[in-house]
């Protein structure tokens, strides 16, 4: 044994949701505890080379509520308990070529009250007792050292996902959102294959990271806008005509098989010394493509985005001003709106001191300002249920500090 480390962490956590009269209208609590325990073994050497590697455990619990103060409750206390175990192995086959694998066998229990059936809002039928899932993930891939300090990286991954507690036992208003979110007690583990290619160069004066990815997905659980409303309870419903509700879009958790691909890309580039340091130019762009199976667009899909800008950077001070542009997102799901494209300018100077003297408790000071939004575009997120309605902050600036100890 090389080495054993563990982690232990508890969360206690709440918010609550201010309806406009400036009552509260929800309280969501979440109760947490997570450990895992890690122990690394000696490098072994092979016929192939040297091995590397790490099996852990790791064990959690979690219980989490919604509690609606008119209404149904959004989420009834659901309990969750997981326990798994991991394995990681890399061997290093020659001095460029480095092989990995790793496998997670887990199994999680969900307890929670949720409805099986809305056919009839006024008769709903309910579910109540434990799902149980036994999820198992595994991965291989390859990392090449390639001329000019470039890393390759190949990577193919199958990973199995429980459905959480909100997935399958929501039932109620959820006021943040402006949705009324079903969930399904009858959901199964969500499966996804990928594949994934990258090249990274993290020294020199320029500096990339650039990957592309293709997932294909079995039961794909994702939040279905109907045509449907609701008030603060499921009697109020208008599924087959019967309720009255107009207030809230209802939102059923459903699952269907998914494919998404995508690229993910950012760079930097030292230009010429200046100054003290240096100046550059930097860069980034990213998409995602998403379709069910059938050509139908999964909704709340970001759109495409492209950004640049230039940089100062020496031993203490950094600047920078940048442009990031999000494209109209017209590849829309059903009862989905269009998105309008943005730009966002944003700029930030900063100041950082090191202390390497012997007996200073601080380590490093950072001191800086940052601007965001600074041509005060309307933008819109996508992905939100209230994009149609709420805007993203606009022009803002704000001071900011950080000290890192010793």
């Amino acid at each position: 044994i090389e080495a054993i480390r563990f982690w232990f962490g508890s969360t206690d956590y709440q918010h609550k949701e201010v309806v406009f009269d400036g009552e509260v209208g929800s309280l969501f609590t979440n109760k947490e505890q997570e450990g895992r325990v890690e122990v690394q073994h000696l490098p072994i050497n092979t016929a192939f080379g040297e091995l590397r590697g790490a099996v852990g455990i790791q064990i959690g619990h979690r219980k989490t509520t919604g509690l609606s103060f008119e209404g149904d409750n959004l989420l009834d206390p659901g309990r969750t308990k997981s326990i798994a175990g991991f394995l990681f192995e890399e061997l290093q086959v020659t001095q460029r070529l480095r092989l990995q694998a790793a496998v997670r066998v887990e199994q999680t229990d969900v307890r929670g009250v949720g409805l099986a059936d809305i056919t009839d809002p006024l008769n709903p039928v309910f579910f109540t007792g434990e799902r149980t899932f036994k999820p198992l993930s595994g991965s291989i891939g390859a990392l090449y050292e390639l001329p000019l300090g470039v890393v390759a990286r190949l990577t193919g991954q199958y990973v199995e996902r429980a459905p959480d507690a909100a997935e399958l036992f929501s039932k109620g208003a959820h006021e943040a959102t402006g949705t009324f979110e079903i969930g399904n007690p009858f959901l199964e583990k969500e499966k996804a294959r990928t594949i994934e290619l990258g090249f990274k160069r993290a020294k020199g004066d320029f500096r990339f990271d650039a990957s592309t990815y293709y997932t294909e997905y079995d039961s794909f659980i994702f939040k279905r806008r109907t045509p449907e409303f609701c008030d603060d309870d499921v009697a109020s419903c208008t599924v087959g005509g019967i309720g009255a509700g107009t207030e809230l879009r209802q939102l059923l958790i459903e699952q269907r098989d998914a494919t998404f691909y995508g690229v993910e890309m950012g760079a930097q580039y030292d230009v010429a010394p200046i100054w003290r340091g240096v100046w550059g130019i930097e860069g980034q762009y990213d998409f995602v493509r998403a379709k069910f199976e059938g050509d139908e667009n999964v909704p709340r899909i970001p759109p495409h985005r492209l950004g640049g800008g230039l940089f100062y950077r020496d031993a203490n001070w950094l600047a920078r001003v940048s442009i990031l542009h999000a494209f109209k997102q017209d590849k829309i799901g059903l009862n989905e709106t269009e998105t309008s494209g943005y730009n966002l300018v944003g700029a930030e100077l900063s100041y950082t001191q090191t202390f390497n003297q012997l007996g200073t408790i601080a380590q490093e000071v950072t001191v800086g300002i940052k601007g965001e939004n600074l041509a005060d575009d309307e933008v819109r997120n996508h992905v939100s249920f209230k994009k149609d309605e709420v805007l993203l902050p606009g022009a803002s600036i704000r001071v900011f500090g950080s000290i890192k100890f010793n």
